[in-house]
């Protein structure tokens, strides 16, 4: 089984060999318990650049930092009204983010989910975005929106997992939404 350490816990970090299902599922409930979400503080903002960028490199092999100019300033850029960067820790180490924007009438875009790599695959991006979902709809937003490249199955798959559901095609982006 692959493992990883976290502020010296060693846990798992994938997918469970089958011998081992009933250690993977206590593990995995410990992750999910001692996962906190909370809104993005200066604190973990690099650590967020660094994640989604690193995410990104891993997946299409380069970054384009133009695309990117508000990670740079997450706290400033993902703090008004409808706006909202979520930072997800485990004893303190950044190991997930997902941020929702205003589209207006009574829409919002989820948007920078990422993942840190060793835990993936074990529940925590549908943690974020049911929590993304459920802010969105305490701040009046009726429907969630998103974009994602079509060839990111993971991420396709995951959105569609959650009930999104696919409205657009265009060029290399899958465009899907959600009524909450």
């Amino acid at each position: 089984m692959k493992t990883t350490t976290v502020n010296g816990k060693t846990i798992n970090g994938g997918m469970p060999e089958v011998c081992d299902k009933k250690l993977a599922a206590a593990e995995l409930k410990m992750i999910k318990s001692d996962l906190k979400i909370v809104q993005i503080s200066k604190d973990h903002e690099t650590a967020a650049k660094e994640l989604i960028l690193n995410g990104f490199k891993e997946r299409f092999g380069f970054i384009d930092h133009s695309l990117n100019s508000d990670l740079n300033y997450l706290t400033e850029t993902y703090n008004g009204e409808g706006i909202l960067f979520l930072a997800g820790l485990i004893e303190n180490e950044l190991v997930c983010t997902g941020a929702m924007t205003n589209e207006g009438n009574g829409e919002c875009r989820l948007q920078r989910m990422s993942v840190k790599k060793e835990f993936r695959g074990q529940g925590i991006a549908s943690m974020m975005v049911r929590q993304l979902e459920e802010r969105a709809k305490a701040a009046g937003y009726r429907k969630v929106v998103l974009e994602t490249n079509i060839a990111w199955n993971s991420a396709v798959n995951l959105y569609k997992r959650c009930g999104y559901k696919e409205y657009k095609l265009e060029d290399e982006m899958i465009h899907l939404s959600k009524e909450i």
